[in-house]
């Protein structure tokens, strides 16, 4: 089914949350209920990829943010 634009605001919010805290019990996007399982499965530096879970309604997602080429360096 895919996320709708407001359940994705609230997974990013959620893998946002899970980077500032790692041990916060985060929420569902979907449902609102607490346990939403959080994996990261991502391939840096291309691209990051997040697994999301939850037991209470059955979400089961990825959310894929790529990432911009590496900068190139060293020309002055």
């Amino acid at each position: 089914m895919g996320l709708s634009r407001d359940e994705l605001l609230r997974a990013l919010a959620a893998i946002a949350r899970r980077r500032d805290e790692p041990e916060a019990v985060l929420d569902c996007p979907r449902c609102g209920a607490t346990g939403l399982a959080l994996a990261d499965r991502s391939a840096r530096p291309h691209a990051e990829w997040y697994h999301l879970a939850c037991p209470a309604c059955g979400l089961n997602e990825t959310v894929h943010i790529p990432l911009g080429p590496p900068a190139a360096g060293g020309f002055d």
